[in-house]
């Protein structure tokens, strides 16, 4: 048993080095299209993203997996594996945001803006940054919204923990994505003068869209659900544990002499 367990570790440390080395592969190539983005060209390397994103994902379900092995084996590196598990699939979630906001939904206005100005070509109308900005915010919003929805929950342990873990990072980016909001919203409302010129009507006026609004209230009910299960699904799996841990005791019971002492033996039965 210990060393079927040692050879999961050893699995675990090589899977998540080769995981690690894809998740810096597609972080490598978002950054060098948000490069391109930046100079105002057409990103090159999008699709080889999202493959390696995809493949990333795959790979930390199965390691999760795995992990739970440990866990169940109460294996001594049980914890630190799923730490190192976890970490990973923090650095997915963190990098699927940044790919879904800022370079399948388009390009980041801000950096855009500020080298175009720098190279002297022209100047974005006073309204046209932020309103763009605040496409990118309703794109990204959407996106989320729609992960959240079709979200599955899972059946096990092993899953439900891999959903939780994954919702845990979102969860985090939405949070994080108040300050877009807020800056949104100061824009619909402040005059933005510039570039010398009379303050812009506020964003969204009179063209059919209103500042975004983060899901906090839906990624927070998910997140809520997603513990509850959790500590569900954990209980239960030790209940249904708990019966084949005691026939394995009763099994390897040694009544060879000298006689078991049989008062705790029936108190332990009972």
């Amino acid at each position: 048993r210990l060393e079927r367990l040692q050879r999961v570790v050893t699995k675990l440390q090589m899977e998540s080095g080769l995981c690690e080395e894809q998740l810096n592969q597609a972080d490598a190539l978002l950054q060098a299209d948000m490069r391109l983005l930046a100079a105002g060209k057409v990103p090159q390397k999008a699709a080889e993203v999202e493959r390696d994103l995809n493949n990333a994902d795959i790979m930390i379900r199965q390691l999760f997996n795995d992990v739970q092995s440990l866990k169940d084996g109460r294996h001594p590196q049980g914890e630190q594996m799923y730490r190192r598990v976890y970490r990973l699939h923090e650095r997915l979630v963190s990098i699927r945001t940044e790919y879904n906001l800022r370079l399948k939904s388009g390009a980041p206005v801000t950096a855009v803006t500020a080298v175009s100005v720098a190279s002297g070509q022209r100047r974005p109308e006073p309204d046209e940054a932020p309103l763009r900005y605040l496409q990118d915010l309703l794109a990204w919003v959407e996106e989320n919204q729609r992960r959240v929805a079709v979200a599955e929950w899972g059946a096990d342990l092993p899953t439900v923990e891999t959903h939780l873990g994954a919702h845990r990072g979102l969860h985090r980016a939405v949070e994080e994505f108040r300050a877009k909001v807020e800056r949104a919203r100061a824009d619909e409302v402040r005059p933005l003068g510039c570039w010398g010129t009379p303050g812009p009507p506020r964003v969204g006026q009179g063209r059919g869209l209103s500042p975004p609004v983060a899901p906090p209230n839906s990624s927070k009910s998910r997140l809520r659900h997603l513990e509850s299960l959790h500590g569900f699904v954990s209980a239960a799996t030790k209940e249904l544990l708990w019966p084949p841990q005691r026939e394995e005791e009763e099994v390897a019971f040694d009544w060879s002499p000298p006689p078991p002492a049989m008062a705790a033996k029936k108190e332990s039965y009972s």
